[in-house]
């Protein structure tokens, strides 16, 4: 079993190149299921909340059982580096690095198949739909999801700005998801001749424009 880095950025690439958005996961995860049925785990599990899956890996020893999780979803986003394996769908692209979080996640479940846990269960997860906030919902109401039952939790994402290797830990939440805001602006016409008389959120829609690098200020940092 080869699970040499070189694999897992081939792995990675091969990922890159055919995007799917989230909800439509069915040839990435249908990638994952083939290759961790190869790794023969004790149970494998298939349309979780959609597209996702879970490989589970039990010792003899009864004790906790801990979940690795990864996502599958890339982002409505026309891809902009120029590299061999550059995504081939028009408007859809890896941007969020889940590409490298399955490779990862794939490694783990490697190196867990050729030395399974002493005690209890190790699951890698594999969930649809992260993007848009909806794939943990439906994998927690899946009806399957009792089967797994984790005692413990690891949500894996990058974190740029730290060196090579280093693992940040945090209980509860960690990495915020974007979020969207609508301002309407609401005003009344007026002729040409009597502009005075009319009411243009013009001035209001300038003056918010002026301000806005007030709402782009970084965040305070976590202790």
């Amino acid at each position: 079993m080869d699970t040499s880095t070189d694999q897992l950025i081939k792995l990675r690439h091969k990922i890159h190149k055919h995007p799917e958005l989230s909800g439509e996961e069915h040839d990435t995860a249908q990638l994952f299921y083939d290759k961790l049925k190869a790794l023969n785990p004790d149970e494998l599990y298939s349309n979780l909340g959609g597209c996702g899956l879970a490989a589970v890996f039990s010792a003899k020893e009864p004790g906790p059982t801990i979940l690795f999780r990864t996502e599958l979803d890339a982002l409505p986003i026309e891809e902009t580096i120029d590299v061999p394996y550059r995504s081939t769908k028009k408007g859809v692209s890896h941007k969020c690095g889940h590409d490298g979080h399955m490779a990862i996640i794939f490694g783990l479940a490697q190196d867990i198949a050729i030395q399974k846990p002493k005690r209890g269960r190790v699951i890698v997860l594999f969930q649809p739909a992260e993007e848009t906030g909806e794939g943990a919902r439906a994998i927690v109401a899946d009806p399957q999801y009792p089967l797994l039952n984790p005692d413990y939790c690891y949500a894996l994402h990058n974190l740029p700005g730290h060196p090579v290797g280093d693992v940040m830990i945090r209980s509860g939440p960690f990495n915020c998801a974007s979020r969207g805001m609508i301002i309407e602006l609401s005003g009344s016409t007026a002729h040409a001749a009597y502009p005075e008389t009319g009411n243009s959120p013009a001035l209001a829609l300038a003056e918010l424009r002026s301000n806005s690098q007030k709402f782009l200020q970084p965040l305070t940092k976590m202790n």
